[in-house]
């Protein structure tokens, strides 16, 4: 569809553009990506010939640009630049209805049955029928950009070229742009070129993308090419992070700022307070915490500050669990945006906290324990599940700095550590006999302060690893014991 041959050029004797080569498939969607200064526009305005070339070629379908006349570029070609620029005084309507000219026949141009159709079909897709009559110069930047939109689908275009089509637009208006040129891209097989400053945005939707730097393309791929941290900081001289978008296979990147907070030393122990009493244990810390657990809610990688563990009855209703719990910590006041919270129907007052202070690390731990709904992971168990007050809840929180894979391997020591306590305890699973590894609805979540020195591990082969374990077994041991010593005195 659009093939860019050695193409170079700019706007005196130095070159912007130094030497590009790029092909782009009809009905595909391409991103180009770059800072400020890298020659995007440049690169734009060459291929609908704004600029001219000082050497190479650039064709659409075969033909040159250049040797196309203006009314055959404008049956093939629609651009959406960020100027929005109206020399007369048109209204809306007018100004889309301007995007049908190049397909009107005879010398005196008139709008045809058939031409109404589409505009009023893109103005409703658009959203602009609303302020059709008004002047384009009287609505707001983000309207101006959907009228714009609108003018250049109107035209039914082959290749639409987008220089920045989100700018001046809100994120609901964002979205619904590009997920309507997505659709036209799938449906109308619409060729699209965009410059894009959005990387996250440019990673959901488009099907290759090419990072320009300093007049060249540094490369060329899919939106994969997103995760070469390396290569983004070296392009836009920030610190970026890549992780994987939680729904869809596509990477989302986070920009790191250069300043740092500078906090005072302080005891770890006396960072958090703790509460209870029978319906509820609420942990807070005073600055967040980086977690992965299982909860009932705030599951997940995430930042927290308030860890909530709830009491239940025996015979709970657990159809909907979260919306329960995030329901009762809102009547208790606790953000649940910023907690992960879990449920227990065991006694609180049986919980068991303990703190040590190993291997220059200081760790915190709170154990609820009962096991009622022990169960062996690795036995065959058909018979149907029985409701029985039996659940471990952990939490264990560490004055330490974890990369996210030592978060997954501090998960993997805390639970090694519980099974231990288990098989010491010689708890069983009532259905099978056989020894338990955990209850059918244990909770656990691990907790770090980021603070210190980078830890790249904390599996049970490293220090670290062997402190969570050791104290998740000594806790659930204890909580355990008086799980049990309670049961048999009822």
């Amino acid at each position: 569809m659009l093939s860019v041959k050695n193409a170079a050029g700019g706007y005196s004797k130095d070159l912007v553009i130094k030497g590009i080569d790029l092909t782009i498939q009809k009905g595909e969607f391409f991103a180009l990506l770059g800072p400020n200064g890298s020659g995007k526009t440049t690169l734009f305005k060459m291929i609908n010939g704004q600029v001219p070339l000082k050497q190479g070629e650039i064709t659409i379908e075969g033909k040159s640009v250049s040797a196309l006349s203006k009314l055959e570029k404008a049956k093939k070609v629609a651009v959406l630049s960020q100027e929005a620029h109206v020399s007369f005084d048109y209204t809306v309507e007018e100004i889309i209805s301007l995007g049908r000219y190049p397909h009107q026949k005879g010398v005196l141009k008139k709008l045809s049955k058939a031409d109404r159709v589409i505009i009023d079909n893109v103005m409703e897709i658009t959203n602009t029928k609303i302020f059709q009559k008004k002047q384009f110069r009287m609505i707001s930047g983000g309207e101006k950009q959907r009228v714009l939109l609108a003018k250049a689908l109107a035209q039914e275009p082959e290749l639409l070229l987008l220089d920045e089509p989100t700018n001046h637009l809100d994120i609901k208006h964002t979205f619904h742009m590009i997920d309507l040129l997505k659709e036209w891209q799938q449906t109308k097989e619409l060729t699209i070129f965009a410059i894009l400053h959005d990387l996250n945005v440019a990673s959901l939707y488009a099907d290759r993308i090419g990072l320009l730097h300093d007049g060249k393309f540094l490369e060329v791929g899919d939106v994969n090419t997103l995760r070469k941290e390396g290569q983004l900081q070296k392009v836009y001289e920030v610190q970026v992070k890549n992780q994987s978008h939680p729904t869809i296979p596509k990477p989302q990147l986070l920009m790191t700022p250069d300043y740092k907070t500078e906090h005072e030393p302080v005891n770890f122990h006396h960072c958090y307070s703790v509460k209870q009493n029978d319906r509820l244990i609420h942990i807070q810390f005073f600055e967040p915490l980086r977690t992965i657990s299982n909860g009932v809610a705030g599951e997940g990688l995430e930042w927290v500050t308030h860890f909530c563990n709830y009491h239940v009855d025996k015979g709970y209703d657990c159809s909907t669990p979260e919306l329960d719990i995030r329901n009762w910590m809102a009547e208790d006041g606790i953000p649940s945006e910023q907690a992960v919270a879990m449920m227990t129907a065991v006694k609180l007052d049986d919980m068991v906290l303990m703190r040590k202070h190993e291997d220059g690390m200081n760790i915190f731990a709170m154990v609820t324990a009962g096991t009622g709904n022990a169960v062996d992971i690795s036995a065959k168990n058909n018979a149907a599940l029985k409701r029985r007050t039996g659940t471990i809840n952990t939490m264990v929180f560490v004055d330490a700095h974890f990369t996210d894979g030592a978060l997954v391997n501090s998960y993997m020591s805390a639970t090694e550590g519980k099974v231990k306590a288990l098989q010491d305890l010689q708890i069983k699973d009532p259905e099978t006999g056989t020894f338990a590894t955990g209850t059918s609805t244990d909770s656990l979540l691990i907790g770090v302060t980021q603070k210190g020195i980078q830890t790249p591990y904390a599996g049970s082969g490293t220090a670290v690893g062997k402190a969570i374990g050791g104290i998740v077994y000594e806790a659930t041991y204890q909580a355990v014991k008086k799980y049990l010593n309670r049961a048999g005195n009822q």
